[in-house]
């Protein structure tokens, strides 16, 4: 479980990293793939390893893990603008976020027994 948690820790540092990156450093992603469903993909990975970490087996809706992930999308968004390397935050990033890490956490608690 604890390899869970630095592995959860590691993943939160580079999205943080990959987020102080200004465009012209990011690398060039397909282009018929939409912004928000990279979002999503990106937080229903974080979803999983939070599950991985701290979910427990005893029913119920994590809602806590659900919490911390949101909050970190919501934080990275701002993060992003404090930064000032001119990219900007996003409400629909965010919310996308949000639904990836829910949809992760939802599928693990149904199918990711203990």
């Amino acid at each position: 479980m604890v390899k869970w948690r630095v592995g959860l820790a590691a993943y939160c540092v580079v999205v943080l990293y990959l987020s102080s990156m200004s465009p012209g450093d990011l690398p060039d992603g397909p282009k018929a793939v939409s912004d928000k469903l990279l979002h999503f993909v990106e937080y229903a990975f974080m979803g999983c390893l939070a599950w991985a970490g701290f979910g427990k087996g005893t029913g119920g809706f994590p809602w806590g893990l659900f919490a911390f992930c949101a909050c970190f999308g919501i934080a990275d968004e701002c993060w992003q603008d404090w930064l000032g390397h001119a990219r900007t935050p996003d409400v629909w990033d965010a919310a996308a976020d949000a639904a990836g890490s829910f949809c992760s956490l939802l599928l693990c608690m149904v199918f990711w027994k203990r």
